[in-house]
């Protein structure tokens, strides 16, 4: 009998380490599928929401942001982020100029276009630390950034099956990846620790959800133009807004 429970116990723990490996293997897949996908593409378009929530101790911040974005290749983006307030930020390449929209200050910033989105949206960095769509679309590896990748079951999001993959990037950061069947995604979470300078730590939650994810879009030929808005100024480097008139009285 006891051999008998102990040849039962070496399957089930075969069994179990099977079922590990098969959902990493499923987890690569999907990562996979996600990164060949967007980079071939030649445009992108998202609509999500990101919630960041910052903690530190006893005390919370929490601000959501809706996000909407279209790039196409070679250098062409319109990137849109509107906070709780209704203002927010713009970022606009024609092809030839690169616009940024400051709400807050209504000053638009004017200077010749890079010549690639990776060149706009990275600047002097290599790449992106995290795995998101746009890092894909850009043709950044998710195996470089990644130190370990499993599933960590299915779910229904937003009526879509989605496969849970659980990440720990270079460095110890946590991520989470919902993908579907085609390897794309529809959530994407990850949570930072950083010093904050007074002493003590600081626990950041970013949280985007997306409304949509479109690979090759029809995209009118208007969808880059830029007008300033009436009421904003054209400034060569922004400054503090100008303050209002004092009262004769």
């Amino acid at each position: 009998m006891r051999k008998r429970w102990s040849w039962l116990f070496v399957l089930w723990v075969l069994g179990g380490g099977v079922t590990a490996g098969r959902c990493q293997q499923d987890a690569a897949a999907l990562l996979d599928k996600m990164k060949k996908g967007f980079a071939a593409a030649n445009a992108l378009r998202l609509r999500s929401s990101i919630v960041v929530e910052q903690q530190m101790g006893d005390a919370r911040a929490k601000q959501t942001v809706q996000h909407e974005a279209i790039f196409q290749r070679p250098n062409l983006l319109r990137v849109r982020w509107i906070e709780d307030s209704g203002k927010g930020l713009m970022v606009i390449c024609d092809g030839r100029h690169l616009f940024t929209q400051v709400d807050a200050l209504q000053q638009v910033k004017k200077e010749p276009a890079p010549k690639s989105l990776q060149q706009i949206v990275r600047g002097e960095r290599p790449s992106s630390p995290v795995v998101d769509p746009l890092s894909c679309f850009l043709g950044e590896g998710w195996r470089e950034k990644v130190e370990s990748a499993k599933g960590a079951g299915t779910e229904k999001l937003r009526g879509r099956q989605v496969t849970k993959v659980a990440l720990t990037l270079k460095g110890g950061t946590q991520q989470t990846l919902w993908l579907d069947a085609d390897g794309r995604p529809w959530r994407t979470q990850r949570t930072l620790k950083r010093s904050h300078p007074g002493g003590g730590t600081m626990t950041v939650t970013v949280d985007e959800t997306f409304q949509e994810v479109t690979l090759n879009p029809q995209l009118p030929k208007t969808a880059f133009r830029y007008t300033v808005p009436k009421g904003y100024r054209q400034v060569s480097e922004f400054g503090a807004p100008k303050s209002a008139p004092k009262s004769s009285r």
